[in-house]
């Protein structure tokens, strides 16, 4: 009990001790960042920055968007093809395959109606 209550006595010292040092260490490294941050060299090089990613912007859009159009146009779901995947009668669906109706997703059902699991009585 003894050594349990010495162990337990030292731990708070060394708790107290190590947050003091570590607020002031805290307190000086953030001195040191806004330091940093103030510096007109750094804020030149960030103004520099953001006027590249401004100019650059655009560009790297239309590549997305080109790289997007890519993709859809090699899967078959261009914009073209809002009913894609659901096919037409008697041909073969293309695309992704046509979700069934989901009774979870279903508008018209009242969700009281459910019983346990999901189940409900007129099924």
């Amino acid at each position: 009990m003894k050594k349990r209550l010495i162990l337990l006595a030292g731990l708070g010292v060394g708790y107290v001790l190590g947050s003091r040092t570590g607020r002031q260490s805290y307190e000086k490294l953030k001195a040191q960042a806004q330091d940093l941050w103030t510096d007109p060299r750094v804020q030149d090089t960030v103004e520099k920055a953001n006027q590249s990613i401004r100019d650059k912007s655009p560009a790297v859009a239309d590549a997305v968007q080109t790289a997007a159009d890519k993709v859809n146009a090699a899967t078959g779901n261009g914009a073209a093809g809002a009913g894609a995947g659901t096919g037409s009668a008697g041909s073969k669906p293309t695309g992704t395959p046509p979700v069934k109706d989901d009774v979870i997703a279903d508008p018209e059902r009242d969700l009281d109606d459910e019983g346990p699991a999901g189940l409900s009585e007129d099924t």
